[in-house]
């Protein structure tokens, strides 16, 4: 019986492209047979929203129902973020508070044999209700829930928000291996540094081994600072390090949306590098490389 290899890409700084590695990985396993789920555990929805869940509209009911609270004297932005809040279908929040749902959230995509665990604004509600769970289950909501689904699945993909929580502590005990792409700037690697000593510090503190891989994106074809700083990198860091490095391109995200592909259906230089490193992480993982 197969059973999902989990992959979790986190880094506690913001504009690394962990969203943009969840999706073009999972959209790359996918076009190559394999059954994939995405989880997003990120409030923004990045993933959510770019692989074709938009969750329920708003209709003319609802909208008349906020209109009249708030012509009552009811503060707009209060109703509206209710509103939103009550909108939106169920997602990652309640499997975090009931593993059994698991099955009934997951949606299909519109990317080739990828599923999805959506998110929503409602995920700020999830570490409030698991910090006030004091059981050891509080950190293990998530990989209960997907032990329920594991041998319907080849890789599970994990997106995540830059928050340190209850909810990326979830993520990271789910996972076998934790990507944390860095751009080589002095904000993401102090991110990277952060997150590879809290990895560490989560799995001494639960007992648990994840495989850790550190990715470079963005860089730059003639960054002079970065062509320096990748091979010390290496030197002191070895095989942590993917040999896959995702180069800086402008907008190929904007020229993939055009052809209404995802980067990874490309020839860019981008979109050639996320297929290198979907091929090394096949081999990692001991699977058949297309």
């Amino acid at each position: 019986m197969k059973k999902a290899k989990v992959i979790n890409v986190s880094n506690v700084s913001g504009g690394v492209g962990k969203s943009t590695t969840s999706i073009e990985l999972a959209t790359y396993f996918g076009m190559n047979g394999y059954k994939v789920l995405v989880v997003d555990s990120d409030m923004q929805a990045s993933a959510t929203d770019c692989i074709g869940f938009k969750g329920a509209p708003f209709n003319e009911k609802e909208l008349l129902i906020m209109s009249e609270r708030v012509s009552q004297g009811e503060n707009f932005l209060n109703v509206l973020d209710q509103g939103i809040i009550e909108n939106v279908a169920d997602d990652l929040t309640d499997v975090l508070n009931d593993p059994d749902m698991i099955e009934d959230v997951i949606t299909v995509t519109k990317l080739e044999n990828v599923d999805l665990l959506p998110a929503s604004i409602r995920l700020c509600q999830a570490d409030k209700n698991l910090s006030d769970d004091i059981t050891r289950s509080a950190v293990d909501r998530l990989s209960n829930a997907l032990d329920l689904v594991k041998d319907k699945y080849d890789f599970i993909v994990i997106d995540n928000s830059p928050a340190q929580t209850l909810v990326s502590t979830n993520t990271l005990l789910a996972s076998d291996l934790n990507i944390i792409p860095v751009k080589l700037d002095r904000k993401s690697v102090k991110g990277m540094i952060i997150s590879l000593k809290n990895t560490i510090s989560i799995m001494k503190r639960n007992r648990k081994n994840i495989d850790i891989r550190i990715l470079f994106t963005m860089v730059p074809k003639r960054g002079k600072t970065e062509k320096m700083m990748i091979p010390w990198f290496r030197e002191h860091l070895g095989q942590l390090i993917f040999d896959t490095v995702i180069p800086y391109q402008k907008k190929p995200a904007q020229e993939a949306s055009l052809m209404n592909k995802q980067i990874v259906h490309t020839n860019t230089n981008v979109g050639i590098a996320y297929r290198e490193l979907g091929k090394e992480l096949l081999t990692f993982f001991d699977q058949e490389v297309a």
